[in-house]
């Protein structure tokens, strides 16, 4: 029987794939030759080298993270069209960027454009035969495989409700025991019964009896039958995603309440870093005017400095250019009756601390640009929940942490929804966790469209 991690079913399928794409990258340069006045392959055929095999090891890439080779795998059927599609969206994009970065500039983006879609149509037809392949193969009666569930609750009853009602899983109940049964008649079943795997899944707690599962597992090892151990723990939390690692040599599952997804993760650095370096270079042309400013119409530093919590805690100093006067802090406490926000934050029109200069570069947001250094060091993301002071922090109600399991951000979901018009911070907070629990590299480039207009709209700056 194959096993679902086959190393070579993987690499065959890999393989096969590469095949499907250097068709696909042929038959759409025949296709463009036909239609376009081209230019011979032998020409640039170094260019053309560059297109087939830089796009071929982005996809080989993204689709071995996405599990497109794990045919085997139980769950490898689930969303497989939109996993596909974000493969070929990745690695169409990136191979697009490896062409613009060439030196030489000779590629046809015709032949790209047909040659990125060919792939696509060939790929994912082949997918989607294997899938119905798959699904009429594990239907059939005679291939199902043949399981034992044993437990007690609603978890144990859901599984053998969702195995009764999905056929094209392949599996087939025939027997379900109580946990009542003793280790016995446990070794009696097993022994007179053909089955391939036993299905253990208990209830957090089992009242009345005293229970271990250990026995039950132990038999199934000393007579070779595959046990699988349903844990119940993702019914403790609410919204949190659970997943499998095989961390220090064991079996762990972890819970996140964020989606842990390391393609977007390395797009949304990358988008960090290329707006941080763009933010930098602007922050160098305006330095001069604004530290002039600055020094003219109040005295102390141009910069100002101040430890923030980050990720999950992480104490960092956040950079800005000075909009206060120096004893800012100090008259922070004096000005606390007149907050007008409620919660842990503090909020202030016509704050008496702000400076002359400090008024205008608020207008515009310039007094924020320091921290795309901070963005450059990994400290803070473009786009995050604004990260709060450590006495702030000392506010939080239990359910606020949420909002700093993220890296922070120069802009948020919080800043274009309403900027200074929000006063509640529970609702800013709200705000703040819809951020992380709907993020996507996409709602980042959103957000930051919508800063810009509500930068130079000026809308409630103070």
């Amino acid at each position: 029987m194959l096993k679902d991690h086959s190393a070579f079913i993987k690499q065959l399928t890999a393989g096969f794939d590469c095949l499907l794409i250097l068709i696909a990258f042929y038959t759409s340069y025949y296709h463009i030759s036909q239609v376009h006045e081209f230019v011979p392959f032998i020409s640039y055929a170094m260019n053309h080298w560059v297109m087939l095999v830089g796009f071929t090891f982005f996809y080989l890439y993204f689709a071995e993270t996405r599990s497109l080779f794990s045919i085997l795998r139980f769950r490898w059927m689930k969303g497989l069209a939109l996993r596909t599609m974000k493969v070929f969206f990745y690695a169409g994009s990136l191979g697009a960027a490896l062409l613009f970065i060439m030196p030489t500039h000779n590629i046809n983006p015709h032949l790209y454009v047909s040659f990125v879609i060919c792939s696509f149509i060939f790929i994912c037809t082949v997918k989607i035969v294997i899938k119905m392949v798959n699904i009429r193969f594990r239907s059939s009666s005679y291939k199902t495989k043949p399981v034992m569930v044993m437990g007690r609750g609603r978890a144990a009853a859901q599984i053998c409700q969702e195995i009764d009602s999905h056929p094209e899983w392949g599996l087939r109940i025939i027997c379900k025991m109580d946990v009542s049964v003793s280790v016995k008649e446990f070794e009696n079943v097993i022994k007179n019964s053909y089955v391939e795997e036993i299905f253990f899944c208990f209830p957090r707690k089992v009242p009345s009896i005293n229970f271990s599962v250990d026995p039950y597992v132990k038999a199934c090892e000393e007579m070779g039958r595959p046990a699988r151990v349903f844990l119940n723990m993702p019914a403790v939390t609410n919204f949190a995603s659970w997943d499998y690692h095989h961390f220090m040599g064991r079996a762990t599952l972890i819970s996140h309440t964020i989606e842990l997804d390391p393609d977007q993760l390395v797009f949304k650095r990358i988008f960090d870093i290329v707006g941080a370096s763009f933010g930098i270079f602007l922050l160098f042309l305006l330095y001069p005017p604004l530290a002039l400013l600055i020094k003219l119409t109040s005295r102390g530093p141009i910069f100002f400095k101040q430890v923030r919590v980050g990720k999950n805690g992480k104490h960092f100093v956040l950079h800005k250019f000075r909009s206060m006067y120096i004893d800012a802090e100090v008259k922070k406490l004096e000005l606390e009756e007149q907050n007008q926000c409620t919660g842990a934050i503090f909020k202030m029109k016509n704050d008496p601390r702000v400076t002359l200069a400090g008024r205008i570069m608020r207008k515009f947001s310039l007094d924020e640009m320091p921290q795309f250094i901070d963005v450059l060091k990994g400290e803070m993301s473009l786009v995050g929940t604004r990260p709060p002071t450590p006495e702030e922090v000392e506010k939080y109600q239990k359910w606020h942490h949420r909002r700093i399991s993220g890296r922070p951000g120069m802009t948020g979901l919080w800043q274009v929804s309403g900027r200074n018009k929000i006063t509640d911070f529970d609702e800013i907070t709200r705000l703040d966790l819809k951020y992380i629990d709907q993020w996507s590299i996409w709602l980042d480039i959103k957000i930051i469209l919508k800063t810009l207009f509500v930068v130079f709209k000026r809308d409630n700056a103070y």
